[in-house]
Formats: C-alpha cells, structure tokens, sequence
C-alpha cells in the first residue's frame, strides 16, 4: 500500500513539475516539458513491457520443448517478422515473403528514450547559455514570482504594494542587469531566438523519424490515413498497419540437413503502438508547427524591439510617472538584455506583478543609472550626464 501511494505522489509531484506556473514560453514548454515527458514515461513503459511479460508469443509444433519455445520467442523478437494476410498463401520464396518485415517494435522505446533526450538539449543548452551570459533569469523570475505571491493576498493599496516592489524586487532586478552589463552581455534575446529556431528545427527532424521508424508502405502521411482507417473500420488485417498477428522464419538444424520453419506470432504490443504512434503523429506535427511561428515571432522580436516597449509602455500608463527620466531613457538604461528580462517576467508571471515590477523600476531607474555609471555604454553615455545635470 505504502508502495502505491509512493508511486501516485511521484506522479504528482511530476505532473506538478510540467503544469506548474511560472508559465513560461507555450513552445518551450511544449518541447522541453510536456514532449520530453510523454516520450520519457512511453519509453520507460514500453521498455519494461520487453522484460515483465511477453512481448511476443508465437505458436511453436507441439514437439518443441519449453525451452525451444521460449527460443523461437526470443528470436522472432530480436530478428523480425513479417505479415501477411492470414487468407493469402504463403510464397516459398523467402524474400518475397519478407518483404513487408516488421522490425520497429524492437527500437520503439529506445528511439522514444533518444527523442525525448533531443528535445531537452536546447533547453539545456539555452541554460549554459544564459548562464555564461552572466544573469540568470531562471532564479530572478521565480523570485519575483515568490515576492508576488507573499504579498498578492494581503490587504494593501495599489502604493504600498508599489513600495515594497521599489524596495525589493526592482532593485534585485537592476543589480541582475548592472552586473550582466558589467560582462558587457547583450546577448540574452540573441541565445534565446537561436534556442527557439533550434526547437523549431528538431521537432520536425523528430517528426521525421517518428514517420520513417513505420515507414509505411501504403501512406506517406500515415497518421491521419491510418485514423481514418479505423474509422471506417478497416483493420490491420486489411491494411498492415500494426498487425496483431505475423509470421516468422527460423532454422532448425537436423542430423542431414538445415529445414525452414515457419511460426505464428502475436506481437501484443502493437494493441498499444498504434494508438500511441497516432497521438504522437499529430502531436509532433502541432509542436513544430507551433514552435516554427514561435522562432519566427522571436527572429521578428530579435530584429524589432518595438513590441517589447509597446507593452512596457502600456504598463507604465497604469500610474502616474514620479521619475524624471523619459521612457526612452529608461528603455537605453534597460538596454537589450533588460527589455528581453522585463518580456520573460510579463510572459512568466502575468500582466499584474510584471506591472508593479515595471513602475517599480522605472521609478528607481535614476539610482541605478547614477550606481552603474561605469558600464554604461558610450552611446547611451550623453543621456546620463543630462540625467545628473538636472
């Protein structure tokens, strides 16, 4: 019992771990959670199913031992089969018969356990990334998103909530962005669009595998001709797809001569891959579609900073500006990196803290132009002065 309630909190915890806020970039969770999970956990199921139970049983003569039983299984697993209609003679030519050979179910949970690998990598590498860049976004997100949720459902006026947004996460956030602009980063926008157009390129590249491992000889988008076989009530008896039953060759050694037999199989597991390889089938295409209209937002996003201060904009208008800085200047003193970390925290934590936090900030803007003098770029060095001159 302590056992299975073990399991069920494991479940928990890692559904929790997919679906929980902050939320994030839709594609990037659809690619390096959600994708990586469902490939993960059909991995990890489909590859215990090889060792607890049998995979595939084949009726052997009624001669043959356990033993040899247990060989042919073992064999026709590891060598292949082949279907052909139950109602069609077999061809004594052996490859004329081997010429629809079965032989994914073999690789399917270790090709699922390599896919799910890929599609973690450029989230992986997007990390590193963001790492050598010199701030790390990941932590700055979930503190504020903490801060937010200490101080959301206490009974506080729209200034006093803005004051201890002032005097805590705007100035963390500043601290973040002088020092990544002490390593002379403006790199966080460029390492995201690439990770984006990475995502993007990988989930067709898996769609493609996904379509070669059946390799289908009647269709070439098999998913949605073999849904629609299924509906209309054609089988795998009339179409191939999948087959519960098939046929396999093996050798038998006798005291004169090598003699060809010939088995029934029944390969359960295809009960399970063919709803499975559908679901995937659609879903992968979703995925790269959606990832594909994500990197190009992105590229658009890298090549005009105009949407990102539209909506800062729209957030400034919500309060009265106390700061004698312009919004131009304070997009200078954000710079690149600061205008992307100002879109990640809207797009994790929503249009209500992301607010606070970018009134907050632009009213402490001044400070932090005077602290970090020393890093600013020469471009932007004239607006300074004019700032400490007032």
């Amino acid at each position: 019992m302590s056992s299975q309630v073990g399991a069920i909190n494991s479940v928990n915890a890692l559904i929790s771990r997919v679906f929980v806020q902050p939320k994030g970039d839709l594609a990037d969770r659809l690619n390096s959670r959600i994708t990586v999970v469902i490939l993960a956990v059909s991995s990890g199921l489909l590859l215990s199913s090889h060792f607890i139970g049998d995979p595939i049983t084949c009726w052997t003569p009624a001669q043959f031992t356990k033993q040899w039983a247990d060989f042919v299984n073992q064999y026709c697993f590891v060598h292949g089969t082949y279907f052909v209609p139950l109602d069609e003679q077999l061809s004594f030519d052996e490859g004329e018969r081997r010429k629809d050979t079965i032989q994914y179910y073999q690789w399917v949970p270790y090709v699922f356990a390599l896919q799910a690998f890929l599609f973690y990598i450029p989230r992986f590498v997007w990390k590193a990334l963001i790492s050598y860049s010199g701030y790390d976004l990941a932590a700055a997100v979930k503190y504020v998103d903490r801060f937010w949720s200490s101080i959301r459902d206490q009974d506080s006026t729209f200034k006093s909530r803005l004051a201890v947004f002032e005097g805590r996460p705007s100035v963390y956030i500043w601290d973040g962005i002088r020092l990544a602009r002490k390593k002379r980063s403006k790199n966080m926008a460029l390492f995201y669009t690439l990770s984006t157009v990475w995502q993007a390129i990988n989930a067709w590249i898996q769609f493609y595998i996904l379509t070669k491992l059946l390799d289908s000889p009647l269709y070439s988008a098999w998913g949605p001709s073999i849904l629609g076989d299924l509906i209309q009530g054609n089988d795998w008896q009339t179409t191939g797809h999948f087959p519960r039953v098939v046929h396999c060759d093996f050798n038998t050694r006798r005291p004169a001569s090598v003699q060809l037999d010939t088995v029934l199989c029944v390969l359960t597991l295809n009960i399970y891959y063919e709803k499975l390889f559908i679901f995937l089938w659609f879903w992968l295409v979703f995925v790269a579609i959606v990832s594909t209209i994500n990197s190009m937002r992105w590229i658009y996003y890298l090549c005009n900073t105009s949407k990102a201060q539209k909506t800062i904009r729209n957030y400034l208008a919500t309060a009265p500006v106390k700061s004698p800085i312009s919004d131009e200047q304070f997009f200078d003193a954000l710079g690149p990196d600061g205008l992307f970390i100002m879109d990640q925290m809207a797009l994790n934590l929503g249009d209500i803290p992301a607010s606070y936090l970018t009134i907050s900030m632009r009213n402490i803007c001044q400070d932090f132009i005077e602290v970090c003098d020393d890093y600013i770029d020469d471009e932007r060095a004239p607006f300074v002065k004019t700032i400490k001159q007032k």
